[in-house]
C-alpha cells in the first residue's frame, strides 16, 4: 500500500481489500480477463497484477471520477497495462466479458459507515443495510462472465450477511468460501455501541464481543458461473 497515491475523496484501502487481495491471489490465474469493479485508487486490481507478474491489461471501473483519475495515476506509477471507465456498478461493461470480476464494492450499512473512519470524504451509499450495491451486482454479473468465471467479493458482517448470501445462492450454484478475518473495531465507534447494538437486534449488522473487544468479521466468497 505504501507506493500508492491516494487522492482526497477517494477510499483509502482496509484490512478487508488487503483480504480480498490474498484471497484473489489464491485463485486467479494469468492471462485471463480481470475487472476490478469499484477500484477507488485501483489498489486491488494493481495488485493482482504485480503478483501475478503480468503485463496484461487489467479493466477498472468505478462511480467516482476523482476515483478513475486515482487510478489511473497508480497505474502510469506502477507500469500496469489498463483500461479504465467512468460509471455505476456494472454499466459501462455492457457487452464485455471477463474470467474473473472481483468487486470491493461498498458494503457497510449507511448509518455504520456514516460512524466509522473508513469513508472520510467519499460516499457509501450502499443502503439501509449495506446491501444495494451488491445485490444488484450479484444479480447480473454473471452476464458478464466466462463460461467459468468467478466473480470474488467480500462481505463484511456490519452489513446484512444473510440477505447477501441468499441472494447469491439465487444466482450461483458454486459458493466458495475463501478467506476470512476478524478485525477489531474501531476505537471511534465502540462509543456508538447503543447504536450499533440496535442494529443488531435489528438483524442488519452483526459483530462480536471477544476479549472485552468488539470484533466484525470480513469474508471473501468466490461465486462461479
Amino acid at each position: 500500500k505504501s507506493n500508492f497515491l491516494i487522492k482526497k475523496k477517494v477510499f483509502v484501502p482496509t484490512g478487508t481489500s488487503e483480504l480480498l487481495i490474498d484471497a484473489c491471489e489464491k485463485i486467479i490465474k494469468t492471462k485471463k480477463k480481470i475487472l476490478d469493479l469499484g477500484c477507488g485508487s485501483g489498489v486491488v486490481g494493481i495488485s493482482i497484477a504485480k503478483r501475478l507478474k503480468t503485463k496484461q491489461k487489467i479493466y477498472f471501473s468505478d462511480i467516482s471520477k476523482e476515483a478513475c483519475q486515482n487510478t489511473k495515476l497508480n497505474c502510469d506509477k506502477m507500469k500496469i497495462n489498463h483500461v479504465i471507465k467512468q460509471g455505476s456498478l456494472l454499466s459501462p461493461w455492457e457487452g464485455s466479458i471477463f474470467d474473473y470480476i472481483v468487486s470491493d464494492v461498498a458494503a457497510v450499512a449507511e448509518d455504520v459507515s456514516k460512524i466509522s473512519p473508513w469513508y472520510k470524504g467519499c460516499i457509501n451509499n450502499s443502503g439501509y443495510d449495506g446491501t444495494k450495491h451488491i445485490l444488484n451486482i450479484i444479480a447480473n454479473v454473471k452476464g458478464y462472465l466466462s463460461k467459468n468465471g468467478k466473480f470474488i467479493f467480500p462481505i463484511i458482517s456490519l452489513s446484512n450477511e444473510k440477505k447477501i448470501l441468499a441472494e447469491c445462492k439465487k444466482n450461483f450454484k458454486k459458493i466458495k468460501m475463501i478467506k476470512n478475518q476478524i478485525f477489531p473495531l474501531p476505537k471511534s465507534m465502540t462509543k456508538k455501541i447503543k447504536f450499533l447494538d440496535s442494529l443488531k437486534k435489528k438483524g442488519v449488522i452483526s459483530f462480536d464481543k471477544k476479549f472485552g473487544i468488539i470484533v466484525f468479521k470480513t469474508t471473501v466468497y468466490s461465486l462461479t458461473k
